[in-house]
C-alpha cells in the first residue's frame, strides 16, 4: 500500500500521518504502540548511532499483540534529514509502500517446546488446515532453548543437554510427574528426527498424528515410555528415531555438542525472536497471536497461487481478497 502525506498548515487533513521517533530506551513496540494510540499510521524509528541497519531487528518484547500500523527502522544520518525537512515545513512529501511478500511456497517454521500447552494446541488446531495446505507449504518444528555453561553440575544433569549449552525453557511440574527439563528437550529432538524422517518419505502428516496423540494421553510431559507408545499408534520405528536422536550428538554421549540443537540456537538468534511459541513464514516473524487461523491467514497473504482452503477461509471470515 501506498501511504503519502505533506507537511502544510492544515495539519488535521492529513490522510496519514507519520510519527518520527528517535531510538531510546525503551522498546520498539512501546514507541509503536504509543505512536498508534495517539492516531499515527506509519512510524519511523530513527536510529541513535551510526551503524548499518541491516543488521538490526526491531524485534518485539513480547507484548506486541494488536499492534495495527506498520513501522520502520531508518539510519541516524537519513533520520536527521527527515527531521531538518519537516523543521521547514515547506511541502515536503512522504511516501511509504508496504509490499506483501509473494511465494509460491509458505516455509513455515514452528517455534516451541514439547511440553508447552500453547504450543501443542495450536499443532492440534492448525492440523485441521495444513494437509489441504501441502502443496503450499513446508513445514518445520523447531525448538527453542537456552545456554547455561556456568551453572553447577546438578542443575546442568536435570535441565540440560551439551553440557549446558541447550538447556529446557522456563517449565512447571506435572501433576502426574517431576518432570526435569532435559526430558523435555530429549523429546524435542525426537520429534524432530521424526519430522525430518516422515518429510523426506513425504509422509508428514503421520507427524502431525504423532504429535496429537503424545500430547492427549501424556498429560503435558512426553515421558520416554509415551514416546514409544506414541511411535507404535502411529506405525513408526523408535529405534529408527533414537538411531537420529544419538547422531545428532558429536561424540560418544550426550555432553557433546548436538547438531540438531545448534542449527536451532543459531537461526533463532538470527530471527531476533524474544518469545515463544513463535511462527516464522520465509525468514519473517509473525506477530500475533499463535492460533490456527491466524497462521492460515498469514500463510494465505503470502501465497501467488490462493489454494480453495485459502478462499473457503476468506468467505467464511468475510474478508476481502482478489482473484487472480
Amino acid at each position: 500500500m501506498n501511504l503519502t502525506t505533506s507537511s502544510t498548515d492544515q495539519k488535521e487533513s492529513y490522510l496519514n500521518k507519520f510519527a518520527i521517533i528517535a531510538r531510546g530506551n525503551c522498546t520498539f513496540v512501546t514507541k509503536v504502540r504509543n505512536a498508534e494510540k495517539a492516531g499515527a499510521s506509519v512510524v519511523i524509528v530513527v536510529d541513535d548511532r551510526v551503524e548499518n541497519i541491516t543488521n538490526v531487528i526491531m524485534g518485539d518484547d513480547g507484548t506486541g499483540t494488536g499492534i495495527r500500523i506498520p513501522s520502520m527502522l531508518v539510519g541516524k544520518d537519513s533520520g536527521q534529514k527527515l527531521k531538518d525537512q519537516m523543521v521547514l515545513g515547506q511541502g515536503v512529501t512522504l511516501s511509504a509502500e508496504f509490499i506483501l511478500p509473494n511465494y509460491e511456497i509458505a516455509e513455515v517454521e514452528f517455534w516451541y517446546s514439547s511440553n508447552n500447552d500453547v504450543a501443542l494446541n495450536f499443532i492440534k488446531e492448525f492440523d485441521n488446515y495444513v494437509h489441504r495446505l501441502e502443496d503450499n507449504i513446508s513445514f518445520t518444528p523447531r525448538f527453542v532453548t537456552w545456554a547455561c555453561p556456568l551453572c553447577t553440575d546438578d542443575f546442568k544433569e536435570k535441565e540440560c543437554l551439551s553440557d549446558g549449552k541447550y538447556c529446557a525453557p522456563n517449565h512447571g511440574y506435572s501433576m502426574f510427574s517431576m518432570e526435569k527439563g532435559v526430558e523435555i528437550m530429549k523429546e524435542d529432538l525426537r520429534q524432530s528426527c521424526l519430522h525430518k524422517k516422515l518429510k523426506a518419505e513425504g509422509r508428514e502428516a503421520v507427524w502431525w498424528d504423532y504429535a496429537k496423540y503424545t500430547h492427549q494421553e501424556c498429560y503435558g510431559f512426553i515421558s520416554l515410555q509415551c514416546s514409544k507408545d506414541g511411535h507404535k499408534k502411529v506405525g513408526e520405528d523408535f529405534d529408527t528415531t533414537m538411531q537420529c536422536y544419538r547422531d545428532s550428538f558429536e561424540g560418544p554421549n550426550e555432553t557433546g555438542d548436538n547438531k540438531i540443537l545448534k542449527a536451532n540456537s543459531e537461526q533463532w538468534s538470527e530471527y531476533g525472536t524474544y518469545y515463544w511459541p513463535a511462527i516464522v513464514i520465509n525468514s519473517k516473524t509473525i506477530r500475533e497471536d499463535i492460533t490456527a487461523e491466524n497462521i492460515l491467514e498469514a500463510v494465505c497473504a503470502g501465497l501467488k497461487k490462493k489454494p480453495d482452503i485459502c478462499i473457503e477461509f476468506y468467505k467464511e471470515e468475510n474478508i476481502p481478497y482478489y482473484e487472480p
